[in-house]
């Protein structure tokens, strides 16, 4: 059978919750309303996503379900950034069994492909490593007007005709997606970035854990001789990957996740200001106003909410 679904929401903290076989964990760059819509397909083995970005979001996924998932870069008024390189329309993410983390900018739209490992072995394939990889145009072009029209199937009607209608066009994406990825080695595709931007892309993620395992203000000075670099070179890569400074981005990191920790926390009995102290918010005036102005709503308002 073909099913529809639609989902919309304005809360970076209920993207994916609907997802099995995932892992995710997205940070929100900019305050203000989320504005992502997806439009889902779903055919016997093959789902189909396209999503529409509002906001600008880092995020970090791992998948485990052995499920081959391609992500396809349709418009974006800027260029994603994908482990320090630039994703350019006509490259396809394919997201394996290895965390694949990138930032995806204000009005972005693309196409998510989703096959079953159950379909794959009926193909004799296997779903590869993940990376990024360069599709040839007219191959890129087939397959989004396959998927397109999928797309615009019937939700509804006699039920053996929709079963028929949903295998054939399952095969022809199975098969497209095949010619477009075809004779690329998507194992080597990760091996094959840049060593520079590979070292920003390391750097990046020691500084965020050494932020994050610290309760207290940054001292970029140190932090840098911790890994090895000047300032500078720490400030570029942060800016790079990120748009903020080393200071900005650090507290934008607390910020979410004390977010995170109220919304899982909702029956714990420690409160709000004990939650804040532990990520290094000594200042809870002004971490109110941080927390409503990218949320929209203060701390107590979430915890409220969330206890019902």
């Amino acid at each position: 059978m073909i099913r529809h679904e639609t989902i919309a929401t304005d809360d970076v903290d209920e993207l994916f919750s609907w997802s099995s076989g995932w892992d995710f964990e997205i940070v929100q760059l900019l305050p203000g309303a989320l504005g992502f819509r997806s439009r889902l397909v779903l055919l016997p083995g093959v789902t189909l996503r396209w999503e529409w970005w509002g906001q600008r979001l880092r995020s970090c996924h791992l998948n485990h379900s052995e499920n081959l998932s391609i992500g396809l870069l349709l418009a974006s008024a800027r260029a994603p950034v994908w482990k320090g390189r630039e994703v350019d329309v006509g490259q396809a993410l394919v997201f394996g069994s290895d965390e694949q983390e990138y930032v995806s900018p204000e009005g972005m739209h693309c196409l998510n492909i989703e096959i079953a490992r159950e379909l794959l072995a009926g193909w004799g394939l296997a779903a590869p490593a993940g990376g990024l990889v360069n599709v040839e145009a007219s191959a890129m072009r087939r397959l989004v007007d396959t998927c397109h029209g999928a797309s615009a199937l019937p939700r509804a009607g006699v039920a053996a005709a929709n079963s028929w209608l949903a295998w054939v066009w399952r095969e022809r994406i199975v098969a497209r997606l095949i010619e477009a990825l075809g004779g690329i080695d998507l194992a080597e595709s990760a091996a094959a970035r840049s060593v520079s931007q590979t070292r920003k892309f390391a750097l990046v993620k020691g500084a965020e854990t050494a932020a994050l395992a610290c309760s207290e203000q940054i001292d970029c000075e140190r932090l840098a001789a911790e890994l090895h670099v000047s300032q500078r070179s720490l400030h570029r890569a942060i800016k790079e990957w990120s748009g903020f400074g080393p200071q900005a981005y650090f507290q934008l990191l607390r910020l979410q996740r004390f977010r995170r920790q109220l919304l899982r926390c909702c029956d714990s009995l420690e409160s709000i200001t004990a939650t804040a102290h532990s990520l290094g918010f000594e200042n809870l005036g002004r971490l109110a106003r941080l927390y409503r102005s990218h949320f929209g709503e203060l701390p107590r308002e979430t915890r409220r909410r969330i206890r019902g």
